[in-house]
């Protein structure tokens, strides 16, 4: 056995289950919790992870055929063909004035019968050119592009000159009728909830390329949690578009996400990642680019030290790439969401790496007068995740109830299982590259 095998056995030892059970907010299982036959099945897991982590292929994300490899790879494990990427069509449903800013409320179609929604935040005042823009991609909190972390990023940086993008992702805020946490079906037409997210979140950047009012040389986007995983698959699969990036609350180790012993969101199943790739060489592609990354001490979700060895891969990438000085790494003080001095920080970024023209404001703007809703109602007729999974795959609808149904754990099932411990082998088997 050799060393990378060692170290590889090592760090999922620590992954399963005893590390992860300590995390507060989790519903994990543990050893006392099993039969026998799960037992022995979950230790044979950490087996395959280990056997994963060791052939994981040591990329060098600064050479522009590495990079080429690495985007290659997401691709192939979300599913994500450029033939599939939706050209967005829009209306401005309405306007709403604020202070500093108006927001444009878009009602849009992505892929044909998919509704979407958005908004846009303008600056007020005239501009002798074109503006810089930032997308901001949404985590998981409740209400989507309407969560109040959210809408206080956008009112900062629309203030300091930006025009700010909120979509609301698949399944999320008012798209919440699409279906988001528990579609099983697009797995089985072989694409991904995450994949999907990523796919029109490039249509939508495309969108904003054809806006007279957008500097295309001067387009950001960053994300916390949720919108973390996104922008460091943009990171690789965006670098040409996008000037500018911000990931936070998410980049650790696919490993680690993996092999967690609980039930993700199905948008966090990442198909074929595990011993295929790993996030810092998915982030490292975006050097020599300015690149912000970070996060919370006491994140329950993503412990530091998965973050701090990241970080640590990624100060190496961009030294090799000559650009140390556009990387920035930071752990702050708190936990998982966004905070004002987290928000301050992002916008002082920003206004550097974008060349703003206002000032970072110390304090959050007030929140007295959220834009609202884009639609009063949920068209009957809009497609759902699962539709638009067939109708992209040009294959007929399939029943599939469950995970396990899609991705069956081997060689022989537990009879006495679980729904739960099945639901975690078919993760294992999703996110394991074999």
């Amino acid at each position: 056995m050799n060393s990378k095998q060692i170290m590889a056995i090592a760090t999922v030892l620590l992954l399963l289950p005893g590390f992860t059970a300590s995390l507060k907010g989790e519903r994990l299982m543990r050893d006392n919790e099993m039969n026998s036959g799960e037992l022995e099945r979950f230790r044979s897991y950490e087996q395959r992870f280990a056997a994963a982590e060791a052939k994981l292929p040591e990329r060098q994300p600064w050479l522009n055929e590495e990079r080429e490899e690495i985007a290659a790879v997401i691709r192939r494990g979300l599913n994500i063909r450029d033939e599939w990427i939706p050209s967005i069509t829009s209306t401005v449903a309405k306007r709403s004035a604020h202070d500093g800013f108006s927001v444009e409320h878009i009602l849009a179609e992505s892929w044909p019968g998919v509704t979407a929604t958005a908004h846009l935040y303008v600056p007020d005042g005239g501009t002798d050119g074109r503006r810089p823009f930032v997308l901001l991609g949404c985590g998981h909190g409740r209400g989507g592009k309407q969560a109040a972390g959210y809408q206080a990023m956008a009112y900062r940086l629309a203030r300091m000159g930006a025009l700010v993008l909120v979509p609301d992702n698949i399944g999320q805020g008012e798209r919440e009728p699409m279906g988001h946490r528990d579609v099983v079906e697009v797995f089985a037409h072989e694409l991904s909830v995450q994949g999907l997210i990523v796919m029109e979140t490039m249509g939508w950047l495309r969108w904003a390329r054809q806006d007279p009012r957008v500097d295309s040389e001067r387009m950001a986007a960053i994300g916390n949690s949720g919108g973390g995983t996104l922008t460091l698959f943009l990171a690789a699969l965006c670098r040409d578009e996008l000037a500018v990036l911000s990931s936070s609350a998410y980049p650790s180790s696919f490993s680690f996400i993996a092999a967690k012993r609980k039930k993700h969101c199905h948008c966090n199943i990442l198909p074929d990642l595990v011993g295929a790739i790993e996030m810092w060489q998915v982030l490292g592609s975006f050097a020599p680019k300015p690149l912000f990354v970070f996060q919370g001490r006491e994140d329950h979700l993503f412990p530091w030290r998965y973050f701090e060895h990241t970080a640590e891969r990624l100060q190496h990438v961009y030294r090799q790439a000559e650009a140390a000085d556009q990387l920035r790494t930071e752990i702050f003080p708190g936990q998982h969401p966004w905070d004002t001095p987290r928000r301050r920080e992002l916008s002082a970024f920003l206004k550097k790496t974008l060349d703003l023209p206002g000032a970072v404001e110390e304090d959050d703007p007030p929140e007295a007068d959220p834009p609202g809703t884009v639609l009063a109602r949920w068209p009957s007729d809009a497609l759902d995740v699962d539709a638009l999974a067939a109708r992209l795959s040009g294959r007929p609808r399939i029943a599939v109830k469950s995970l396990d149904e899609v991705y069956p754990s081997a060689p022989q099932p537990v009879n006495d299982a679980r729904a739960l411990s099945r639901q975690i082998w078919a993760q294992y088997e999703a996110f394991l590259a074999e």
